[in-house]
């Protein structure tokens, strides 16, 4: 790919806890709507260009239309409000039974789903463990082993049980919760996407956070260019590629960490092991055809790091781009067909 010989006149960083993202504009494209709300715990960034999407009025009230539908998932799945539907599920003792909503439903299901096809990388009832790291890192004491072992009692697909027909849940051991952040926050870019095109909107980007999805293109003659930021340098981009109605969710090391007695652990938690995700992988990144997908997949290799990319590669419909830390540098790793499929500009060797 080479870059357009035009004048970029904006350089957007979107800057999250996971990722990094740069859009760039031209002179001769369409003007472009831009609104931003804090939602789901990060800004997240709608921008759709005008004319063929109709003009300003129209354009603002979709945005604004589709930011009240983030703000209604929200308010379903995040464990920070009591009153939401994962607290009230995460409030049931063992043996209760809780009935729940279909999307609910659907979302855990589907979670479930991923951590099947990813050996168990993948796991939203991994909460009772985030939940000793996030007290290790408040007090500054690393968990001792035996405190580990007593949460990872409680960790485990196989401790609940979903009726998708009844839309039940209950929970088979004491201590159990789920945490649907590594699924929730790409859902919730998907809904979006859905609800901009329920209101004619055929070109927008919207990131929720490094969770993103490219819908349409930026303009006839430009698709929406995306850049991967270099891990270690915030003002470089790693690559550079080019999407049409693509979902691309980043996750690593170099925003959301924590020091403990001078060690830096990842604020991913491996389930398998209860501990944080090794300090290999430094930046990964999925591309697939919906942004809960990508999300997924992109928690999965952060803890399996390139072991990670024959199953991405097996599971089908997605790609990935994965960089390690070796002892000579760092060694980028990516599936089969990556370069190809994308038009890709490597800006920084690495």
């Amino acid at each position: 790919m080479t870059l357009p010989r035009r004048i970029a006149v904006s350089s957007i960083a979107i800057i999250s806890l996971s990722a990094f993202f740069f859009l760039r504009g031209c002179y001769d494209n369409p003007p472009v709507i831009e609104k931003e709300e804090l939602l789901m715990g990060t800004i997240v960034q709608i921008k759709v260009p005008v004319g063929v999407n109709g003009n300003a009025k129209k354009v603002g009230e979709a945005i604004d239309r589709t930011f009240a539908e983030i703000a209604r998932v929200e308010s379903i799945f995040s464990v920070y409000d009591p009153a939401s539907e994962i607290s009230r599920i995460n409030r049931l003792e063992k043996g209760e039974t809780l009935k729940i909503s279909a999307e609910a439903s659907y979302l855990i299901d589907k979670a479930m789903e991923y951590s099947v096809k990813t050996g168990g990388a993948f796991d939203i009832t991994v909460k009772p463990l985030i939940d000793i790291w996030a007290r290790a890192k408040a007090h500054g004491i690393v968990p001792s082993d035996e405190y580990i072992k007593y949460a990872m009692e409680k960790v485990g697909r196989s401790g609940f049980v979903l009726d998708r027909t009844g839309l039940t849940i209950s929970f088979e051991k004491d201590g159990m919760a789920l945490d649907l952040g590594g699924v929730a926050k790409g859902y919730a870019v998907d809904r979006a996407v859905e609800t901009l095109k329920d209101n004619g909107i055929k070109d927008a980007i919207v990131n929720s956070g490094g969770d993103m999805y490219c819908l349409g293109a930026r303009s006839k003659r430009q698709l929406w260019s995306v850049g991967i930021r270099h891990p270690r340098d915030s003002g470089s981009i790693f690559l550079e590629l080019e999407l049409r109605n693509k979902a691309i969710d980043t996750s690593g090391d170099y925003e959301k960490y924590y020091i403990l007695d001078g060690k830096r652990y990842s604020h991913i938690i491996d389930p398998r092991s209860g501990r944080p995700a090794g300090d290999k992988v430094v930046s990964a990144s999925v591309i697939a055809d919906n942004a809960m997908t990508a999300d997924m997949l992109a928690t999965t290799l952060c803890i399996l790091g390139r072991d990670g990319l024959s199953i991405i590669s097996k599971i089908g419909g997605s790609d990935a781009v994965v960089i390690s830390k070796e002892d000579n540098g760092f060694i980028t790793g990516m599936t089969a067909g990556f370069m190809e499929r994308y038009s890709v500009k490597e800006k920084i060797k690495l």
